[in-house]
């Protein structure tokens, strides 16, 4: 009997393993929302959110027994690289902002918040302290309940509603270009978010890994937080 995640008989309900791949990402969703509209609490907004998101996830990735850590992931890393300079590149081409005009308000992407540390927290303590917090959000946070929900869950679920049926990998047109056209408008990067997740998208269905796809996010995002610290480029984070 193969002993992969998916295939495994003795799961618990179908309710509660929807939930432990859902479920973060939708906290998470929720959570930064929240500080978004609470600029000048973000910092205190996000520390706690980061709390509850890493209690959640360790039960998720628990429940959900679907990651596999291991080190093969060379072609993970190249990829998460080469992802994040294509978002960094066409984001500062401002294209959705030139091609978006025509939309209604309603329609058009928003603007991140663009918090930045150095002037809006008091000390250096507190500074130091968010950054490394906002860097872990990115780095660690957010792959893990993205990645648990754009192609661990989502993926999956559009082919079959008893998406653990369904092989970590397997590939449908329809599931591809729905996935891709969800994560991009749950991004103001429109272009980029497209391009980057048809690139984890072919990940995944290459590598038949979720594993080599958080490592990539991660990459990515990590390469991301060390680009804006280093040229102040807050509206990316």
């Amino acid at each position: 009997m193969s002993d992969t995640p998916h295939e495994d008989t003795n799961r618990p309900s179908s309710f509660y393993m929807k939930a432990a791949f859902v479920l973060p990402f939708v906290v998470y969703l929720v959570g930064a929302n929240v500080a978004a509209w609470q600029v000048q609490h973000f910092a205190a907004v996000y520390t706690v959110l980061a709390f509850l998101m890493t209690g959640l996830l360790c039960w998720s990735i628990y429940a959900s027994r679907i990651l596999v850590v291991h080190k093969q992931v060379g072609a993970a890393v190249a990829i998460g690289l080469v992802g994040i300079a294509v978002w960094i590149v066409l984001s500062r081409l401002g294209l959705e902002e030139r091609l978006s005009i025509w939309l209604p308000t309603w329609l058009q992407p928003s603007e991140r918040a663009g918090f930045d540390p150095y002037s809006e927290l008091q000390s250096v303590w507190a500074c130091t302290a968010f950054i490394a917090v906002r860097v872990f959000g990115l780095a660690v946070i957010v792959p893990l309940a993205e990645e648990l929900f754009w192609r661990g869950f989502l993926l999956r679920w559009i082919i079959d509603e008893e998406f653990e049926k369904v092989s970590i990998g397997q590939y449908t047109f329809r599931s591809c270009v729905a996935v891709v056209l969800l994560f991009t408008v749950v991004h103001p990067e429109w272009f980029a978010a497209a391009i980057y997740c048809a690139m984890l998208n072919a990940l995944i269905y290459w590598k038949k890994d979720l594993w080599c796809c958080v490592v990539a996010h991660g990459v990515s995002n990590l390469t991301l937080a060390i680009y804006v610290l280093a040229t102040r480029s807050w509206s990316l984070w």
